[in-house]
């Protein structure tokens, strides 16, 4: 029996999430393929339980996990992540590895345990959409020996985006064009706005149904779809920076600069009858309104595009997410990857199976 040993940061909605489907799934695996998953440590915004010699009893009494995710008491104080993975990486628990499910900035914890030789699970896209030196050295340390860094959930949630362009590259096809809807929440808007809603309902519902981030503008200033853009395009070998796209918000950037979520919520009505045009517009053009990352000709651009309804980005309904990939191999028939890319459950699932495949790479060391 293999048991690998889990120090997860985050424990929000994905991070939860995660924390669950490994307490019902570990016990399964372990009598399958002889690998037991341990969480020995995990830590919230403000709080840390941490114990080397295993948490899962705790996990698995009753209300345990509950206890874990809900009760703010629970553990001690969180000393930060610098601080945290100095503690971690003085006396590292056999067999680790560390699992990212926060926003934050975390490149040097993630450095410092490549550097150590220990695997990184993460859905935090800030790492590597960092600057060019940070990016190599991550990629340099994450394919040192055996692969060390597991980042599939960071472009694409629970789709096969990142690993299905890598290994085009690697079997030495040409990436011509990367065309995408990359946010979930995004979709959800303009495919509303397809039904003829109207924009500032549209968002005043996702925000009310937890669709979007508690300020919604993190969502529709297309940041968190430019870092996903981003990775793509260092996927294919583009030597780009994050502000070197071309980033075209959802909305004018005098909304986006309100100076609270409330103004913004009170002024977005404003931005209403523009919407109804351009989709009036379109739909007279047999076009839908979408949210759109271009990657190709060594540049990168994210914005609100009119496409045909009929093409497969225009044909997207909900939150779904899709990635249409023109290269020299699929060159009159592009390769599609599309389906389910939102929701904390889909993500955690893609997170399950970076940390399986990171529990197989490890059990050959």
């Amino acid at each position: 029996m293999s048991t690998i040993n889990l120090f997860q940061f985050g424990k929000g909605n994905i991070g939860g999430a995660l924390i669950r489907q490994v307490a019902e799934r570990s016990a399964g695996l372990a009598e399958t393929s002889g690998q037991c998953f341990r969480y020995v440590g995990i830590c919230g915004r403000r709080r840390l339980v941490y114990d080397p010699s295993g948490l899962n009893a705790f996990l698995r009494s009753p209300g345990g996990l509950d206890r874990m995710l809900e009760d703010p008491g629970t553990g001690e104080d969180y000393p930060g992540s610098a601080a945290m993975i100095e503690r971690l990486l003085n006396d590292p628990p056999r067999n680790l590895c560390v699992i990212d499910t926060t926003s934050a900035e975390m490149t040097e914890v993630h450095l410092a345990c490549l550097r150590r030789g220990i695997p990184v699970v993460t859905a935090n896209k800030k790492p590597i959409t960092d600057h060019g030196g940070a990016y190599d050295e991550i990629r340099r340390l994450g394919r040192t020996g055996r692969m060390r860094y597991w980042y599939e959930t960071t472009a694409g949630a629970g789709l096969p985006v990142v690993s299905t362009i890598s290994e085009l590259v690697d079997t030495g096809d040409e990436v011509i064009e990367i065309v995408g809807c990359l946010s979930g929440t995004l979709g959800y808007i303009c495919s509303q706005l397809d039904d003829g809603r109207i924009l500032s309902d549209i968002v005043r519902e996702a925000k009310e149904l937890g669709f979007t981030e508690p300020d919604p503008r993190d969502d529709l200033n297309g940041m968190d779809v430019a870092r996903k853009a981003l990775i793509l395009a260092r996927e294919i070998g583009y030597r780009l920076e994050l502000e070197d796209l071309d980033v075209k918000g959802m909305v004018s950037a005098a909304l986006l600069d309100a100076p609270s979520v409330d103004a913004f919520m009170e002024t977005l009505p404003g931005e209403d009858a523009d919407y109804a045009e351009r989709v009036e517009t379109g739909r007279q053009q047999g076009q839908v309104l979408r949210y759109v990352a271009t990657v190709g000709g060594g540049t990168c651009r994210v914005g609100l595009e009119s496409v045909d309804r009929e093409s497969p980005v225009g044909s997207l309904t909900g939150p779904d997410n899709i990635v249409v990939c023109t290269t020299k191999r699929y060159h009159d028939n592009p390769l599609v990857v599309r389906g389910p890319g939102a929701g904390p459950e889909v993500t955690a699932g893609g997170l399950f199976g970076d940390l399986i495949k990171a529990a197989r790479a490890r059990s050959g060391d």
